[in-house]
């Protein structure tokens, strides 16, 4: 597979393209803006992205497991069945203006960094966040359907009006987290009584 910098030729803008390009561990792609495109079946694991523009982009089957992100952006983006282990996406750019939420399908995000990102009004459907750091992550509004919160570290995040029914295995603790207008369903509201010692059943 022939490697991005060499599908970009240069430049720092690219658009509507479907892109098939690997990322060396530690290599560095930075000041790109990329709108309308698809990027598939590619290897970014480790590498850094730095100061790029995602408009209304797919990413499906992409490895970032590792990557850093500094002042990204992902602006209604979607992601299908990616693998990010480790991803730093508390390194995304928090703009003025803030992005169009994105949508997150059946991605592997264990032990993700989500620490101080915005990620208001995304969409995560059968996605796995085992041991993924939520602190201070912005999810208002966002939907989290059918995933897997198991070990996740929820604190200082601001979860008003999110939609964590059909996902399982978080605990947090209502009095550190924003949690007015939060819905659960049984199976997670026990995960808001454990802090309290509180037992169900």
């Amino acid at each position: 597979m022939s490697g991005l910098h060499e599908l970009l030729a240069g430049r720092d803008l690219v658009e509507d393209e479907e892109l098939r390009g690997d990322l060396a561990e530690q290599e560095r792609l930075e000041g790109v803006t990329f709108v309308g495109c698809t990027i598939t079946g590619s290897v970014w694991a480790h590498a850094v992205v730095a100061r790029c523009r995602f408009e209304d982009c797919t990413f499906e089957g992409v490895d970032l497991s590792g990557t850093r992100l500094p002042d990204t952006v992902l602006d209604g983006c979607r992601l299908v069945d990616v693998r990010a282990l480790g991803a730093a996406w508390s390194s995304l750019a928090r703009p003025t203006i803030p992005p169009d939420p994105s949508t997150w399908t059946g991605c592997r995000l264990d032990l993700g960094s989500f620490g101080g990102a915005d990620l208001t009004g995304a969409r995560f459907e059968r996605c796995s966040l085992v041991e993924a750091d939520l602190d201070g992550v912005v999810l208002r509004g966002a939907r989290l359907d059918d995933c897997d919160l198991r070990g996740t570290r929820v604190i200082r995040a601001d979860l008003r009006e999110a939609d964590l029914r059909g996902s399982h295995g978080y605990v947090l603790d209502p009095r550190d987290n924003e949690v007015a207008g939060l819905q659960v369903d049984l199976v997670g509201a026990v995960g808001l009584l454990t802090p309290f010692g509180i037992e169900v059943g």
